[in-house]
């Protein structure tokens, strides 16, 4: 551990400029107002203002500052939501191909964001955890997103991990500095035709008497003939208590080292691919681009609440899959927001005419906002082509969801590890 812990992630080193804008002065009239400009925030305006609308885009901080800069920067496209059944054909075909949508649209875009897509891998680590990577395998392998099965030796080539049952590699998987991603993707709905504010957060809002919507801002005020909400976890006090109710807020944590030495670059994940294992308190890690390992999970009593225990703990684990990295330097240590539904899934709902929310991203917010700010753009657009994309239905409502948070929380971890010990 070092004896300075930064409580920022490192990706502000790196990551190129934000787009210039500032807090919104006066009046302004727009078909779409949109708040939040984090992942799905910025895509829903960009696509929007390609389809020739004019578009608010507010940001009650700077862009990025919520959970789409301060994230792991891990693209897993991998969801338990995946259901023909359950998701229009169109939707799940752009679910399907979430991660490729990411990269592509960096690739478009021109987003200099340290962009890597080598693939997710996910080793088994038991007997058990071997028939739950198969089955997982196997879905994923009949629609084109897996190749065969990998061997203990596949795996540890990939990885520099030995002594597994197995694994298998999302080949769209990957992972990128999520703070640049997000400032480019601003950069490019600005670009695109849309007026972007930031430190302009929410202090109002009501219906006006032509039916459109006022939002009323410290120094100004935005018209527009519908809004779309796109804070998810963050910024929460400014939305309808029906949308707050709907979420279960949780912390996560991360850690970053600092940057690796040569040897030890080529021994951690030498093909650049994402880490994780089956274990139920699983380990998960990628290599930057600057060489630093980056990990975390949800915080808990100790782990992701207070910095030396995390960094042992995780250091100690890192330490047994590669002799390495013992005594590893850790240099930054920070804190984000998780939104989880009761589904599990994300949602899009009218809480009134002409007022959308979208949330719920469970942790897989880099592949899903890729997927839900394309299909936040249509409905505003117009709900029914929407609905072609994603189902329109409000999530459930969770009472008490912040105790549950708190309590999942300081359970979720001991019951985990507990778990993998039996088995």
């Amino acid at each position: 551990m070092t004896d300075q812990i930064f409580r920022i992630p490192p990706y502000a080193l790196t990551a190129p400029c934000a787009p210039q804008a500032g807090p919104l002065r006066g009046s302004l009239r727009v078909d779409v107002a949109l708040v939040g400009a984090g992942f799905s925030g910025c895509i829903a305006a960009l696509e929007l203002s390609r389809r020739g609308l004019s578009v608010a885009l507010i940001e009650a901080g700077e862009v990025g500052q919520g959970g789409s800069g301060r994230n792991h920067g891990q693209c897993i496209p991998v969801f338990g939501y995946l259901d023909e059944t359950q998701l229009p054909p169109a939707g799940f075909a752009l679910l399907r191909d979430a991660g490729r949508l990411v990269f592509d649209q960096i690739a478009e875009l021109g987003i200099a964001c340290d962009p890597v897509q080598k693939g997710w891998l996910q080793a088994a680590h038991s007997a058990k955890g071997l028939e739950r990577a198969r089955a997982t395998h196997a879905r994923y392998a009949a629609l084109g997103k897996a190749d065969a099965f990998l061997d203990p030796e596949e795996v540890a080539a990939l990885s520099g991990v030995s002594g597994t049952f197995g694994g298998w590699l999302h080949r769209d998987g990957g992972h990128l500095n999520p703070l640049a991603y997000v400032r480019g993707l601003a950069r490019a709905a600005q670009a695109a035709g849309a007026r972007l504010h930031t430190r302009t957060p929410v202090t109002g809002l009501r219906r006006g008497r032509d039916g459109a919507w006022i939002l009323a801002t410290p120094e100004g005020e935005i018209t527009a003939r519908k809004v779309g909400l796109a804070t998810n976890a963050y910024g929460m006090g400014a939305v309808p208590a029906r949308m707050r109710a709907s979420l279960v807020p949780m912390t996560s944590y991360a850690i970053a080292s600092a940057p690796l030495q040569p040897h030890q670059r080529a021994a951690v994940l030498p093909s650049g691919v994402n880490f994780s294992d089956t274990r139920r308190d699983p380990m998960f890690f990628r290599v930057d681009a600057t060489g630093r390992i980056i990990t975390g999970g949800l915080v808990e009593l100790r782990r992701g609440r207070w910095t030396a225990p995390t960094v042992a703990e995780q250091g100690a684990r890192l330490a047994r899959r590669f002799p390495e990295l013992q005594g590893l330097v850790w240099t930054h240590h920070w804190t984000g927001t998780v939104g989880i539904s009761a589904r599990q899934r994300p949602a899009i709902f009218e809480l009134e005419e002409g007022l959308w929310g979208l949330l719920g991203y469970s942790g897989r917010g880099v592949p899903t906002s890729a997927v839900l700010g394309r299909a936040f753009a249509a409905t505003l657009t117009d709900p029914a082509e929407g609905a072609q994309l994603w189902p329109a239905d409000p999530p459930a409502r969770i009472p008490a969801g912040r105790l549950i948070g708190l309590a999942v929380q300081s359970l979720r971890g001991p019951v985990n590890k507990l778990r993998d010990r039996l088995s």
